[in-house]
């Protein structure tokens, strides 16, 4: 079993920012997101798993249309 764990924090800001732009185009609203702990990402051959620990901040009307969307 592989593990990488990403602990750079230009790394995650990346990472974040790649989420933040693929979650603006889909959804139309773009979130803010901080990661709080490493990235944990394990990988078993056939499947991967990613631990994240993160805060997103969004504005009160978009959680409401993502939660509309939802239902």
């Amino acid at each position: 079993m592989d593990e990488m764990n990403i602990r750079s924090s230009f790394l995650q800001e990346a990472i974040a920012n790649m989420i933040e732009k693929l979650i603006s185009q889909k959804a139309g609203f773009r979130p803010d997101i901080h990661f709080n702990d490493p990235i944990r990402v394990t990988y078993d051959g056939e499947k991967a798993l990613a631990h994240v620990n993160l805060d997103l901040e969004l504005k009160r009307e978009d959680l409401e249309g993502l939660l509309q969307g939802l239902m």
